[in-house]
C-alpha cells in the first residue's frame, strides 16, 4: 500500500508522493515517472532516504505541540515503508547499504530530537506517542535482521556498518525505556528475545564463529533484544515492575522492545 500520512505540510506531501512512486516500482505496478524503474531504484532510494533524514531534522521540536507529533508520525511511517522495501526487493546490496547508513542517521536524529519531543507530550498525547513508538518497532526489527544478514554473508562493506547500527538500536531501547520510566510507566516497556533472521525472515542458526559470539556477549550488546519476541507478547514482560496507579495512561500502554 502507498504510504498514508496525516501531515498537510509541503515536505510531507512531497515525501508521501515520492515514497508512493517507489512503492509502485517495488510492487511492479508501474511508476508514473518513466525514469523510475527497478534498475534506477537503488540510487533514487538512497536520495529519498537522505531527504527523509533531512525532513526529520527540519521538524521544530523546541516547543512540541500537535503538529510536532503529526510530523514525527509521518516521518516514522515513511521510514517504516522505506525499510520494508529491502525485504520486498530482496538482496539489493546498494539498497541494503543505504538502509544501514541512512537508517542509522534517521534513528540518531530521532533520538536527539524526536524522542525528547515525544517525552514532553506524553501526558497530553500519549496515544499518539505510543503509536509512533510501536510503528518504529517494525523498521528497527528489520534493521536488526539486516545486520544479521550482513554478517551471515560476510560482506565486508556491509558488516563494517553493523556495529554502529547495533549500538544505535541498543541506545534506542535504553532511551525509550528511560522515557517511559520517567513518566511512571515502566511496566509498559518489556524486552523480548529477537531471533537472528535473514532478509526473507528465515532464522539464521549459525552465523559467527564461537569466539566472536563470546566476544559479543561479553560486550553486553542488547540490540538483539530491541524488538518484541517472536514467541508472543507475554515472554519477557516485566511483571514485577508495575506502572504507578496514578498514571492515567499506563494500564493500556504496552510497548515491546
Amino acid at each position: 500500500a502507498v504510504v498514508s500520512t496525516q501531515s498537510t505540510g509541503e515536505h510531507g506531501a512531497e515525501m508521501e508522493e515520492v515514497v508512493g512512486e517507489l512503492q509502485r516500482v517495488v510492487d511492479k505496478t508501474g511508476s508514473n515517472l518513466p525514469s523510475l524503474t527497478r534498475s534506477t531504484l537503488p540510487p533514487v532510494y538512497r536520495v529519498v532516504c537522505e531527504n527523509l533524514v533531512g525532513n526529520l531534522r527540519k521538524i521544530s521540536t523546541d516547543t512540541p505541540d500537535e503538529n510536532t507529533v503529526t510530523d514525527l508520525a509521518e516521518c516514522v511511517n515513511n521510514f517504516a515503508v522505506l525499510i520494508s522495501f529491502i525485504k520486498q526487493i530482496n538482496n539489493s546490496r546498494p539498497m541494503i547499504r543505504s538502509a544501514l547508513t541512512l537508517g542509522q542517521r534517521f534513528l540518531e536524529v530521532f533520538l536527539s530530537k524526536g524522542l525528547p519531543a515525544l517525552s514532553g507530550l506524553m501526558k497530553e498525547q500519549w496515544l499518539e506517542v505510543q503509536s509512533i513508538l510501536k510503528r518504529l518497532q517494525t523498521p528497527t526489527r528489520y534493521l536488526h535482521h539486516v545486520t544479521g544478514h550482513s554478517k551471515s554473508i560476510r560482506d565486508i562493506a556491509l558488516t563494517a556498518k553493523v556495529p554502529q547500527m547495533k549500538k544505535t538500536l541498543e541506545l534506542l531501547v535504553l532511551k525509550v525505556k528511560a522515557m517511559l520510566a520517567a513518566h511512571g510507566c515502566s511496566a509498559a516497556f518489556w524486552l523480548g528475545n529477537l531471533k537472528q533472521r535473514d532478509l526473507k525472515g528465515q532464522e539464521i542458526l549459525s552465523q559467527e564463529p564461537q569466539k566472536d559470539e563470546d566476544e559479543e556477549e561479553a560486550g553486553s550488546d542488547i540490540s538483539e533484544l530491541s524488538i518484541d519476541t517472536d514467541e508472543g507478547e507475554e515472554e519477557g514482560r516485566g511483571e514485577d515492575d508495575p506502572c504507578e496507579d496514578s498514571d492515567p495512561y499506563s494500564e493500556s500502554m504496552s510497548i515491546g522492545y
